[in-house]
């Protein structure tokens, strides 16, 4: 009896929580999204005041603030973006000296240039490439690299 409770406890609560996602409200956006997406591996994503992207992932986070934005077409809700930012890549392996499965962290500056597409109210998805210059802190052989970075996810709109 204790676990059926739970469990219906649960679905109620679940249920408010995404009829309150979806439902239509009248006040405006407050500036901030949140979703899901691959970046510096798979994680959770946010934009602050269309101004600053942020991702927090397995293999790394990455900050980028967008310095130009605009739109193709003004009946289609496709827009672009360039930016400046800068990642902390943790999780890569080196094994060049070692028999040890050795880690090392790279510490890159880029220039994403991306798309956004607003599919429904307050959603959208994007994709970017983002050439970079990496920094590799490997326990052998430290070294710096040009390389490009892709991401894409989904955000809804707070």
């Amino acid at each position: 009896m204790q676990n059926s409770f739970k469990s219906s406890a649960c679905f109620i609560l679940l249920a408010l929580v995404s009829h309150a996602s979806f439902a239509e409200t009248k006040t405006a956006p407050i500036g901030i999204k949140v979703g899901v997406a691959f970046d510096q591996g798979f994680g959770v994503t946010a934009q602050f005041e269309d101004k600053i992207n942020v991702f927090l992932g397995n293999d790394g986070l990455a900050v980028d603030y967008l310095l130009k934005q605009g739109m193709f077409k003004a009946d289609v809700p496709l827009s672009w973006y360039v930016g400046v930012g800068g990642v902390i890549n943790w999780n890569n392996h080196y094994n060049g000296y070692s028999e040890n499965n050795e880690r090392y962290n790279a510490y890159s500056i880029r220039v994403p240039l991306g798309v956004s597409y607003s599919f429904v109210k307050n959603w959208d998805v994007y994709g970017q490439l983002a050439p970079d210059l990496s920094y590799n802190d490997k326990p052998h052989d430290r070294d710096f690299r040009f390389g490009v970075d892709a991401a894409f996810g989904i955000r809804y709109a707070f």
